[in-house]
């Protein structure tokens, strides 16, 4: 099935197949539909799980995986009645500049350095749109669940026109061929499948409900997901923070600064307490099975965590080749003149609790 996303490191979407077909092969018949997607992202895999029949509940640390999560997990025919009108009054708006436009638009960084993630004329369409959505909700014209539709909307027409290397730490000096383009709202296509819920917060404490599977694919790498996509969860939340460093990112996300969010810490960008993280979240999930997507790049070795889960659980691993994504080719390696590898394998591994 298509699913939809924006730009993203560790996206699965060309997995999807492979992790659908790995749970059918050891599901037992007659297993409930119930899933939970514990580190959803974009949603991509949730959203083949509604397709399917699944009932899915999602969860992330991220704010933006909330919008996603409205637009393409729990809205209906009915709920979405509105959309499409909205969108019309939202195109015809005037542009006026504001926080997108005053930190990501050609500007100077507070730090000094250039900071070209969308062109002026784009930043204002997009500034506009967003406070429009707010000001709607605000004086309640429309729901919540509305206004992260429309925000998902906003993203994803901001994401076709960005001039990113797919992570927003990483502007090119040149303008992407892609940011010429106009912005243009659309409308975004969804599964015809059983609504489902959405958690905000952290796996380890998050409160879920009980459900058949949970699957896990989680940040394994010391890279930090919530300084890699801030400008996301920035418009989705829309408090129009302060920004920091050569990229502008919000300066909640600036490790050392008196604001710095402790929230956003994820203990998997930790090689120190990955693991344990690991097994704690495997047994406090209210399901029978986990089925957890792995790469044998992670912090963790892939032999090390099968090990750990066997102690406890029954396991069984498939491993599938999959190419790398983009910074692999363009990173460190790239800069010290070393051919990089671009392919690895990405580990599906089934548990029994």
């Amino acid at each position: 099935m298509t699913t939809y996303g924006v730009k993203y490191i560790g996206s699965k979407a060309s997995l999807i197949g492979n992790i659908e077909s790995f749970i059918s092969e050891n599901m037992p018949v007659d297993t409930p539909k119930t899933l939970i997607d514990v580190f959803t992202g974009t949603t991509r895999v949730a959203q083949a799980f509604r397709a399917a029949g699944w009932v899915v509940t999602s969860s992330d640390l991220s704010w933006a995986s909330e919008a996603y999560a409205h637009a393409f997990l729990m809205r209906t025919a009915a709920s979405g009645i509105r959309i499409p009108g909205l969108l019309n009054k939202l195109i015809r708006l005037e542009p006026e500049s504001d926080w997108i436009t005053s930190n990501y638009c050609d500007v100077i960084s507070t730090s000094g350095g250039i900071v070209k993630m969308w062109k002026p004329a784009n930043g204002r369409i997009a500034d506009s749109i967003r406070n429009r959505i707010a000001k709607w909700e605000r004086y309640n014209e429309i729901s919540h669940h509305e206004a992260m539709i429309l925000t998902t909307c906003l993203i994803f027409a901001l994401d076709k026109v960005d001039s990113s290397v797919g992570v927003q730490q990483a502007y090119l000096k040149n303008w992407a061929t892609r940011s010429l383009n106009p912005l243009v709202m659309q409308d975004l296509p969804y599964a015809n499948g059983p609504v489902g819920a959405h958690i905000v917060g952290n796996a380890l404490t998050n409160p879920y409900e009980e459900a058949s599977i949970a699957y896990l694919d989680p940040p394994y790498s010391s890279h930090s997901y919530s300084t890699y996509y801030h400008i996301w969860d920035s418009i989705t939340r829309w408090d129009k923070p302060s920004v920091g460093l050569k990229t502008n990112r919000r300066i909640d996300r600036v490790s050392g600064a008196d604001e710095f969010d402790e929230s956003m810490h994820s203990v998997w960008n930790s090689k120190r307490t990955a693991l344990e993280a690991f097994m704690k979240l495997v047994e406090r999930l209210p399901v029978k099975y986990v089925v957890i997507s792995y790469n044998d790049e992670s912090l963790i070795p892939l032999e090390t965590l099968e090990a750990a889960l066997k102690e406890k659980y029954a396991v069984r691993l498939k491993k599938i080749p999959y190419k790398r994504n983009i910074m692999a080719q363009i990173g460190n390696a790239a800069i010290n003149g070393e051919v990089p590898v671009t392919e690895n394998h990405e580990a599906l591994i089934w548990i029994v609790k």
